[in-house]
């Protein structure tokens, strides 16, 4: 089944996330911290005067940079300049990236390997010259998480 998606970079590693879910692609912007966040929420982007929670998935997913200088107050100004706005069980939700590559679409994805068991991973494209992770934005994170995102806006 091909689906048509947003090829984006976490460091070195490209990946994917279906078109159908992002309203937006913007240019990362002022974020505004918010105390007590769990630490990959980065903070809130105002985006038509509606606050956005924007979710560092460096540290979502536990990667790291070896291209992003040892200051770790730099590391996410450097890394992240890219906000993918989507929804996630109905609510708006920012996902910074570090560049957009391209919309294409994607045929012939395979399942992840059996050791992958990241819930988020929907699938591998294995193509000539790089390999491409799909990801489903809804289990990035869980409904609770969303919840508890809102009511920091709020």
């Amino acid at each position: 089944m091909a689906v048509q998606v947003v090829v984006f970079t976490l460091g070195e590693e490209e990946y994917a996330m279906p078109i159908a879910v992002v309203h937006e692609i913007t240019r990362l912007g002022e974020v505004r911290g918010i105390p007590q966040a769990p630490p990959y929420v980065r903070g809130l982007i105002n985006l038509r005067d509606k606050a956005i929670p924007i979710i560092d998935l460096h540290v979502r997913f536990g990667i790291g940079d070896a291209n992003v200088s040892a200051d770790s107050s730099n590391q996410s100004a450097e890394r992240n300049t890219f906000a993918l706005i989507t929804e996630v069980h109905g609510d708006y939700v920012a996902f910074a990236v570090d560049e957009v590559r391209e919309v294409r679409i994607l045929e012939n994805i395979d399942p992840p390997p059996p050791l992958v068991t990241a819930p988020f991973i929907g699938g591998i494209v294995n193509l000539p010259d790089r390999i491409i992770i799909q990801l489903i934005p809804e289990q990035i994170l869980q409904s609770n998480e969303v919840v508890g995102l809102s009511q920091l806006t709020s």
